[in-house]
């Protein structure tokens, strides 16, 4: 179960497929995985106000100068997007050209019938020694094959969940922070607080912005004083 939660069994699965399709080759050590551990109701509830579903999602996507993004961690994905909808044993693929916009493959990914219907099938291919290309993909040749973007280059928007002291001042203070490390923000929610809390959760969401910005900014925000828990931070996918 460790494999699910973590991210790690969809890790595998992302970098199989990035192959494929890219000609990447890469290990888990390679790549960003975060699993859904650390999230709470709270970000349930941010979630639910803002139409955004919460979704564990292995996202291969490529960049600039011959490279590809690979990573895997839970994201903010609008409750209107097909993906929202894939939900218990059920896996989906989300396919994007240039041409033909956004195609979907959905179907089950657990269980003891469709694992040993997957397994019976590469047993049929090795049987008939079938040299097929998978998925109707040839092998690159080697001088074609494309690099792992490093994770800190990526470039997303974000949210995330502090829990502050409830005095004055933490708002710009925490804002400045923000501005001094690119960081611009499209959101912002506080969750109502019972009267005798002392604390407050609030909620920010950024504009675009580079991997090892939000993770500066976070770093230094979770050494102030007002801080009462670790910054929690999730990645916004559209």
């Amino acid at each position: 179960p460790s494999f699910d939660i973590g991210g790690f069994d969809a890790a595998h699965k992302l970098l199989i497929l990035a192959s494929i399709a890219y000609g990447v080759h890469g290990d888990p050590e390679d790549i960003l995985i975060e699993g859904i551990e650390e999230i709470t109701q709270e970000d349930i509830y941010f979630a639910r106000e803002f139409d955004f579903i919460i979704k564990l999602l292995a996202v291969a996507k490529r960049a600039c100068d011959n490279k590809v993004e690979l990573r895997v961690h839970p994201a903010l994905i609008s409750k209107d997007q097909m993906l929202s909808k894939v939900d218990g044993v059920m896996n989906g693929v989300s396919i994007y050209g240039d041409c033909v916009g956004e195609s979907m493959y959905y179907g089950p990914g657990a269980g003891g019938s469709a694992t040993a219907s997957a397994v019976i099938s590469d047993l049929i291919d090795i049987a008939r020694d079938n040299k097929n290309p998978m998925l109707g993909y040839k092998i690159l040749p080697s001088e074609n094959f494309m690099q792992i973007l490093p994770s800190e280059q990526i470039r997303t928007k974000y949210y995330f969940r502090l829990r502050v002291r409830d005095e004055k001042g933490v708002l710009a203070k925490l804002t400045n922070i923000m501005s001094l490390n690119d960081l611009s923000i499209d959101s912002f929610l506080q969750k109502p607080k019972l009267k005798t809390d002392e604390e407050v959760t609030l909620f920010f969401t950024t504009h675009t912005c580079c991997e090892k910005d939000i993770k500066r900014a976070i770093s230094v925000i979770g050494g102030e004083n007002f801080i009462t828990q670790k910054p929690f931070m999730i990645r916004i996918e559209s």
